[in-house]
């Protein structure tokens, strides 16, 4: 799909009431588990959860299942770094809303995932409520909205 078809699809899954898509990469099931488990014990929202092990699972699903309303992305994956898979991602969609999950908390690493094209970090341990913040507002905001401040719709300008 074309950026812009990316763009207008997951506008209009989410007005028809659809489950926001949410890819989660990251090599520990556990933690995988964890994440599906308390998006989709979500009470008012439905997500739908794609899994992916590795940077490569996770760049096979972006192409064959886009288009998706976040990523939650592990930094430390065993065959690519989190900040290329990322930047990957956004040279195919420069909207999706990339949250980085991961251990590495260091101001640093901030920096090297805003400077990949995410958009936010979240700390191992992931606690609930900040996991269950952070998906409802990206999923609801979307990326240009968020980083505009604008009014969310999608546009055929590259950023």
């Amino acid at each position: 799909m074309w950026q812009s078809e990316v763009s207008w699809a997951r506008r209009d899954r989410m007005h028809i009431g659809m489950p926001k898509r949410v890819l989660v990469v990251d090599d520990h099931p556990a933690t995988r588990n964890l994440i599906r488990s308390v998006l989709e014990s979500e009470k008012y929202e439905e997500f739908e959860v794609v899994e992916a092990a590795n940077g490569a699972e996770c760049l096979r699903a972006f192409d064959e299942r886009s288009p998706f309303d976040l990523v939650l992305l592990d930094v430390n994956l065993p065959d690519v770094d989190g900040y290329t898979v990322c930047s990957a991602i956004r040279r195919a969609d420069q909207d999706v809303p990339i949250v980085f999950v991961t251990a590495k908390g260091d101001l640093r690493d901030y920096a090297s995932g805003r400077e990949a094209g995410g958009d936010s970090y979240i700390v191992k341990p992931i606690a609930r409520a900040a996991l269950r913040s952070m998906a409802s507002l990206f999923t609801s905001i979307g990326r240009r909205q968020h980083k505009a401040g604008g009014n969310g719709e999608p546009s055929d300008e590259n950023p």
